[in-house]
């Protein structure tokens, strides 16, 4: 009862603080459903480049001692994953791959199968690699050796297999190409232009942040296990957008074209979901992680210039995009 009434305490103080900041949105229903679903997280919602609502409610430690706070990490689970193929798309704008390119250029000991992959097919999951077997503590050693140990559920290009395996390929395939650890191409090549200071790559034991919220599953894989505050993710939306990191016209090319995943509004690399009118104008696209009671959804309305980050560490993915709907419809009937 103690730990509930704090939490009711903590949400009405957040919501109160994003009132203060815009009197003209309305926000009962995103604390009602807020409280009546137990949400555990942050709400970020950005609308024309302003941020109008920043929330952090409940708490950070499975004991419910820590209130969340902005300096909290989430994992983004699947939606770091854009960090790798933003890495590989940097580096074939120089010139310096090609998606054609067979994986084995830059990866040794890749099993006689995998000779064919292309880097076109590990970044749309067709490469044929198999879902990783995860286990407590899993490390990019235990990733190698799966791979090298896998057999192709078929030939390259001619199926669909969304695999973390593909993930941890990527980044062993920048490593090569740049001469240093994806860990620290991603600070230098994405974190710092997006002004990102506080993510970080979970490689080992020792690497784990104090700032951690908990809930998530330890696993140290490169490419794969990395932590981000809401507000640098929010950051790193912006800068994917703005031509920071890419083009954007580059980014949208590298939307339509799947065929082969069965999912009519996939990305064909990993930017998630996404949508357009009969013109073929982009609408919104939106991408979702978990790992695993960690879960995470980003929500971009390009439309509408709004921009959703939705962190959370409760285990119900479903209560992200009920909440995205309600933001989305306080924001619809609102001026702001």
């Amino acid at each position: 009862m103690k730990s509930r009434l704090m939490f009711l305490l903590l949400l009405s103080m957040s919501l109160q603080v994003i009132a203060s900041s815009n009197n003209q949105l309305n926000l009962t229903e995103i604390h009602t459903y807020a409280d009546e679903a137990g949400f555990n997280g942050a709400i970020l919602v950005t609308r024309n480049e302003k941020l109008i609502v920043e929330a952090y409610l409940g708490y950070a430690d499975s004991e419910k001692t820590m209130a969340l706070t902005r300096q909290h990490l989430f994992s983004p689970g699947s939606v770091g994953k854009e960090f790798t193929t933003v890495g590989m798309m940097q580096l074939e704008a120089q010139g310096l791959l090609s998606y054609e390119d067979k994986v084995s250029k830059y990866v040794k000991g890749l099993p006689e199968w995998a000779s064919k992959v292309t880097i076109h097919q590990v970044l749309n999951h067709t490469s044929g690699f198999p879902k990783i077997k995860w286990h407590s503590g899993i490390s990019t050693a235990d990733a190698i050796s799966q791979i090298a140990s896998s057999e192709g559920l078929f030939t390259p290009g001619s199926g669909y297999q969304y695999s973390n395996l593909n993930v941890v390929v990527r980044a062993l395939i920048i490593e090569a190409i740049a001469n240093m650890p994806f860990s620290a191409y991603l600070q230098q090549h994405i974190f710092e232009p997006a002004k990102i200071t506080e993510a970080y790559q979970q490689l080992t034991p020792q690497d784990v942040s104090a700032n951690k919220a908990a809930g998530d599953y330890p696993t140290y894989i490169n490419g794969v296990t990395v932590y981000i505050t809401p507000e640098e993710l929010l950051k790193f939306e912006q800068a994917l957008t703005s031509e920071l990191l890419l083009p954007f016209s580059s980014l949208q090319a590298k939307l339509d074209g799947d065929v082969l995943s069965g999912q009519q509004h996939r990305a064909l690399y990993d930017f998630g979901s996404f949508f357009k009118d009969e013109k073929g104008a982009l609408l919104y696209w939106q991408h979702d992680g978990s790992n695993p009671s960690h879960h995470t959804l980003k929500f971009h309305d390009f439309e509408n210039e709004i921009v959703i980050i939705l962190m959370s560490s409760d285990g119900n993915k479903s209560t992200l995009y009920a909440l995205k709907e309600k933001i989305l419809k306080l924001l619809a009937e609102t001026e702001i």
